[in-house]
């Protein structure tokens, strides 16, 4: 009786028929499309000729932007050129409905990292700033001595908080006429980043208690 070697029993392997043998075609695949980013948009290179409904419309998407765990490299400097931008119109559009001798006004002087406020045409006061990222570290507010800086200095600060809400900026208030400021008007606390206004309120508790 012949035998049959271990060999003989191994199983074979099977081709497979291709699916064109049958008269169709496995769908191809596709790799998915990258969903769109905010920060692939392009940016205005000329912003002068932006509408300023849509200058506000980019400056909101781009603060989002810088409200992420890890923002774009550029988007901080994009969001500072759409506020210059649309200051700059504000302050166009003050300068043709005010007559020149009562002219009035505040402004960011980015150049100087300063916000200012004029009367008359005369600048009467600044808060010098240094940005932190998001956030605006307001060093030392400065009254013109020949102005008096009772008046002067509450609308100063007043202006500067304002700005920062309108732009969505948290601000850092190392400046003691700040504090001092935010202490008789608490409704402006809210600007402040969280721990910052935790350390401030707990001061004002500790100074009550004394």
């Amino acid at each position: 009786m012949e035998t049959s070697s271990f060999v003989d029993y191994r199983p074979q392997s099977v081709q497979l028929a291709e699916p064109e043998q049958f008269g169709w075609r496995a769908p191809e695949q596709v790799p998915p499309s990258p969903a769109p980013r905010a920060e692939d948009a392009d940016f205005p290179e000329d912003l002068t000729v932006v509408s300023t409904r849509q200058l506000r419309v980019l400056c909101n998407q781009t603060y989002r932007l810088l409200d992420r765990d890890f923002p774009p490299m550029d988007a901080l400097h994009q969001y500072e050129l759409l506020v210059e931008e649309i200051e700059r119109r504000e302050v166009q559009a003050e300068a043709r409905t005010e007559p020149a001798r009562t002219r009035s006004g505040f402004r960011d002087n980015s150049l100087f990292s300063r916000f200012e406020l004029f009367s008359d045409g005369t600048m009467v006061g600044h808060v010098k700033y240094e940005m932190k990222g998001p956030h605006a570290v307001l060093i030392q507010a400065v009254v013109d001595p020949r102005f008096d800086a009772i008046d002067v200095e509450p609308a100063l600060i007043r202006q500067v908080l304002l700005n920062a809400h309108r732009r969505r900026i948290a601000v850092v208030p190392y400046c003691p006429r700040v504090r001092e400021f935010l202490t008789e008007f608490p409704q402006y606390r809210t600007l402040l980043p969280a721990d910052q206004r935790r350390r401030l309120e707990a001061t004002l508790r500790a100074a009550g208690d004394d």
